[in-house]
């Protein structure tokens, strides 16, 4: 009765303001035929002049779409101009020895003498890694002179201020994870990190809500732990779960994701706000803590993925999800790589969705056979799954379809787990790839002392995966890198890792195999990268692959925030005309000589 007495007020409503638009719309139309008659009376004046000026009406026409009454956008004044060309701008200005130690003799007495550090090597780690893909050029000079570790939003809103009036740059970091170096100090010596090592606690907790807020400092294991050993988290799930030691900051920085972005997302998906401080000191909260809203702007996904070039995120609410109560792996073996890249869309086009989906190349087994102990897994292209649910008979009924799918393509061998411990032995294998392959290369290269490693993580279209890996991999192959490469995939949603083993001199060589790995991923609807970030090195790739236009907006997105670019220079795209960090990096790793320079 409701719904039939709701459908009749509905029809009447209907009926309502049908019937009042007629009315104005008669109104419209009266009033048209007023002005009908004056136009009739003065058409005959009007045919008359018309006629006069239709040759000068057809003429006019023509020149108005003659191309070269287009304007062009480049003569415009840089201030109306809706992006920032890197030729419209000029070299930005740092602080130099002496405006450096003023701004840092007021920096310390903000945080105190206890949370500044000066030590070499701690300065040295603070802008490289030995599993980075990019290292500074010059090592002496691209570091920090110091290393700021503050420990609230108030604190590094007074850092920046100070900062922003000395004109010093800034590097932001948590975690020190990242590969492709986003720590490098490109603007050094004078230049400080922000460190978040600090600023690592749980501000909050909203069970019933299913969300959490953090600082930068707090690491996704760590938060992992937090939840499962809270009554009212146990239940509770961080989707994203990128390399071990990764911390929040970073991985919103990099707009991170891991093995469980299939299931549960990136973080672009996991963040509900955020609190920044931007370049001059300015503090911004980009949301409140509803799941959904459309009050203006999204800032809070303009900041992820920024990689700390356009404020500095100190506080993090992020999505929380249901833990599943029963999860298994599930390891499949096959004869190519190209049959493991079939099943896997074969199964996420039957709408089959395991919690996580990994697929390593065979060379990748035979690395993590050989660095560790325990059961071998044979050494052929294999799936890892992760198959969860609320009961095992859920898990039954997924796990029952995984293997017929496998089957049906060439599957050579099935494992499966039963309980927590062989889950953990099972998946070690995935987890530990990176390690393994990194550790392995002092067996397979050259020099066993210089070890060095290129992580990519181009993505494409799942449709076109299959096709992808096999490409890379022979073209790989042919370049001389048989048995020096590795692959991991999260082929769930189309993203995949090689990882090339090489020593110092071939640099060029491995960065034209890349070259060649990105035109490809590009060619079929891809991307340069898929959780890794750009940082310094996938700076020509971004352009390749979005275009000068779309560069050029978020240049001018950048500047409109950090007028001074003292945040993260130089990262993601170019700020300076004059930058030939490009020509640094393609010179190789290993500098002969370098400026000494006085110390503190």
């Amino acid at each position: 009765m409701f719904l039939k007495n709701s459908w009749g007020i509905a029809k009447s409503s209907r009926r309502f303001f049908q019937s009042r638009a007629s009315d104005v719309r008669g109104k419209i139309f009266r009033a048209s035929d007023v002005r009908g008659k004056i136009f009739r009376a003065s058409n005959y004046v009007l045919l008359g002049i018309g006629t006069v000026t239709l040759g000068y009406i057809v003429n006019t026409s023509v020149v108005a779409n003659d191309s070269s009454i287009n304007i062009d956008i480049s003569s415009l004044d840089k201030s109306d101009r809706s992006t920032k060309p890197l030729a419209s701008l000029t070299s930005p200005v740092y602080a130099d020895e002496k405006q450096f130690k003023a701004g840092l003799a007021k920096i310390v007495k903000i945080v105190g003498n206890e949370n500044v550090i000066y030590n070499e090597e701690i300065l040295s780690a603070h802008a490289d890694s030995f599993f980075s893909t990019h290292h500074p050029p010059d090592p002496v000079k691209q570091k920090p002179d110091v290393v700021i570790t503050p420990s609230s939003t108030e604190e590094v809103s007074k850092i920046m201020k100070v900062a922003h009036e000395y004109r010093i740059p800034v590097v932001a970091n948590s975690g020190l994870t990242s590969l492709e170096g986003q720590n490098i100090h490109t603007r050094g010596p004078y230049s400080i990190s922000l460190s978040f090592s600090k600023m690592d606690k749980i501000l909050a907790f909203h069970p019933d809500d299913m969300d959490v807020v953090v600082q930068p400092g707090v690491g996704w294991q760590e938060l992992d732990d937090f939840l499962k050993d809270d009554p009212k988290g146990k239940n509770l799930l961080f989707g994203p779960d990128p390399g071990i030691g990764a911390n929040i900051g970073g991985m919103v920085g990099t707009s991170a994701s891991g093995t469980n972005a299939f299931k549960y997302g990136t973080m672009k998906e996991s963040v509900v706000n955020l609190t920044v401080v931007l370049a001059d000191g300015t503090v911004i909260k980009t949301r409140q803590r509803p799941r959904k809203s459309s009050a203006g702007y999204d800032l809070t996904r303009l900041f992820i993925g920024t990689e700390g070039t356009a404020g500095v995120v100190t506080e993090i609410t992020l999505k929380l999800h249901i833990r599943p109560k029963v999860e298994y792996i599930t390891v499949v073996a096959f004869p190519t790589i190209k049959d493991a890249a079939a099943a896997a869309q074969t199964i996420i086009s039957r709408g089959i969705q395991p919690n996580a989906m990994e697929l390593l190349n065979d060379t990748m087994i035979s690395f993590v056979n050989e660095m560790t102990e325990g059961k071998k897994i044979l050494e052929k292209p294999t799936l890892f799954f992760k198959l969860g649910g609320p009961t095992k008979q859920a898990i039954n009924e997924q796990s029952k379809l995984v293997d017929e799918i496998s089957t049906e393509n060439c599957a050579l061998k099935i494992q499966k787990s039963t309980n927590p411990e062989e889950n953990a032995e099972l998946w070690a294998a995935r987890r530990n790839g990176l390690w393994s392959t990194y550790e392995y290369g002092a067996k397979v290269l050259k020099d066993p002392n210089d070890v060095q490693i290129w992580t990519t993580d181009v993505a494409v279209p799942v449709s076109k995966l299959a096709d992808v890996i096999n490409k890379i991999n022979d073209n790989l192959v042919n370049r001389g890198f048989d048995g020096k490469f590795s692959v991991l995939g999260h082929i769930g949603d189309g993203n995949c890792h090689f990882l090339i083993l090489y020593n110092s001199p071939d640099y060029g060589k491995v960065h034209a195999a890349v070259d060649e790995m990105v035109d490809l991923a590009l060619q079929y609807e891809g991307t340069c990268t898929g959780e890794h970030g750009v940082g310094i090195g996938k700076r020509k790739y971004v352009e390749q692959e979005l275009g000068d236009t779309t560069i050029d907006t978020m240049r001018q997105i950048k500047l409109a925030l950090d007028p001074r670019r003292i945040l993260n220079p130089d990262k993601i795209f170019k700020i300076d005309p004059k930058d030939d960090f490009d020509e640094q990096l393609n010179a190789g790793h290993i500098v002969e000589k370098h400026e000494c320079r006085s110390n503190h």
